[in-house]
C-alpha cells in the first residue's frame, strides 16, 4: 500500500477533520465513488481519528459488502445514491461538527463572515426533518442537495460532495470553521459581506490555490501526529 492508495487516503482524510476539531463521536462517514463500478469506498463506525487503511470497506451501492470485515452503516444510503443521480461526484462527507450543526439547526445557510465562508457562497442547499422517516430520509435529502455541494442537514449535521477526496475533506473542515465564524459573528454583531463580484473572486482563488494546498499541509501534520496510520505505508 502506498499514500495514494484510497483506503489510505481515506482513513488520512477522517484524521485531518478530527484534527481540526470535526468530530462526530463514531457516527459521520467519508467515502469515494470505486471508478467503473456501482459501488464506493467508506469508513465504518468508529471514532475518527481511530481510521486506519484496513479498516475501510467497499460496498455496492445496495450496501452489499464487496471487501472488508467491517459492518456497513446503514447511513452510507444516502453516499450511495448521490452517486446515482450526481455523475460528477467522486467524493462524500457527512460530519455532525459542532458548530456547523448549531448552524443548521437555525435553518439558514452558513453566513459570509469570512473569506473561507465564500467556498460555499450560492451552494449551499437546506434539508428539514419531514417526521415520515427514523432517520435520515435518503430521498429528501439528495433532492435537497441538487446540483449544489453542500446540504445543511436541520438538527443533524452536513454533507459535502466534491468531484475529488482531497476537495471533499477539506471543505469539510473549512465549512465547519465557516459555521464557527457565523456563530461568532452573530454574537458581536458582525455584518455579512453582500458584494457579489468579491466574494466570486474569493470562491475561486481558494478553490484554485488554497485547497490543494491544504490537503498537502494536512499530510505534513499527520506524518508527526499520527505515525501508526503510515505503518502499512511501503518504504
Amino acid at each position: 500500500m502506498d499514500v495514494d492508495d484510497v483506503r489510505f487516503k481515506i482513513a488520512a482524510a477522517r484524521r485531518m477533520m478530527y484534527r481540526e476539531g470535526v468530530d462526530s463521536q463514531t457516527a459521520g462517514h467519508v467515502s469515494v465513488r470505486a471508478a467503473g463500478e456501482d459501488a464506493f469506498w467508506a469508513t465504518p463506525f468508529e471514532y475518527f481519528d481511530e481510521t486506519l487503511p484496513d479498516h475501510v470497506i467497499k460496498v455496492s451501492f445496495d450496501l452489499e459488502l464487496l471487501e472488508g470485515s467491517w459492518v456497513a452503516s446503514p447511513a452510507l444510503a444516502f453516499h450511495a445514491m448521490t452517486y446515482r443521480r450526481r455523475p460528477d461526484v467522486n467524493s462524500v462527507v457527512h460530519h455532525h461538527g459542532h458548530y456547523t450543526s448549531v448552524i443548521a439547526g437555525t435553518g439558514r445557510p452558513i453566513g459570509q463572515h469570512n473569506l473561507v465562508a465564500t467556498l460555499f457562497w450560492q451552494d449551499q442547499a437546506l434539508s428539514f426533518d419531514t417526521g415520515e422517516e427514523s432517520s435520515v430520509d435518503d430521498e429528501a435529502l439528495v433532492a435537497a442537495l441538487g446540483d449544489r455541494n453542500v446540504v445543511l442537514i436541520h438538527n443533524h449535521g452536513c454533507l459535502v460532495v466534491a468531484a475529488t477526496l482531497e476537495a471533499a475533506t477539506i471543505k469539510a473542515i473549512l465549512l465547519e470553521k465557516a459555521a464557527r465564524y457565523d456563530f461568532d459573528a452573530q454574537i458581536v454583531g458582525g455584518k455579512e459581506s453582500d458584494i457579489p463580484a468579491r466574494l466570486e473572486s474569493l470562491k475561486f482563488n481558494l478553490e484554485k490555490y488554497m485547497l490543494p494546498e491544504m490537503w498537502a499541509a494536512h499530510m505534513r501534520r499527520l506524518r508527526r501526529s499520527d505515525p501508526e496510520l503510515f505503518e502499512q505505508i511501503a518504504d
